[in-house]
């Protein structure tokens, strides 16, 4: 299934999403799609996650709580909601705040679920 798809139909899903994007294990862009049509950002704060992602995953693991599935960063503005997929791959959206969160969620799961049958 291709990438782009998936991410396409997840920024439409979620009104308030400004970008989305698939990253290997690091911080490599794989594919992304955004509103604003630059392509830099999103990938930019793709690329940071990679970090985020190590940091947050080896405290869990060190205390024998299993690898690190998901995290979200909150910011006065923007929110983005990053979903772990096996091999170290992972998928960021990047969206406003004051949406729904749980909408953002579940469809970011949706698609998670998918690239992991397609990574796996």
């Amino acid at each position: 299934m291709p990438f782009n798809y998936l991410l396409t139909n997840l920024l439409a899903d979620v009104p308030e999403a400004l970008g989305a994007v698939f990253l290997d294990d690091e911080g490599e862009a794989i594919e992304w799609v955004t509103q604003h049509g630059e392509p830099y950002e999103i990938k930019v704060e793709g690329a940071f996650h990679s970090v985020f992602k190590r940091r947050l995953g080896s405290p869990l693991e060190s205390i024998g709580a299993g690898s690190l599935l998901a995290y979200e960063l909150t910011g006065e503005h923007l929110i983005a909601l990053t979903r772990v997929l096996s091999g170290g791959y992972y998928v960021v959206l990047v969206a406003e705040r004051g949406g729904l969160l749980a909408r953002a969620r579940y469809h970011l799961e949706r698609v998670a679920r998918i690239l992991e049958r397609e990574v796996s």
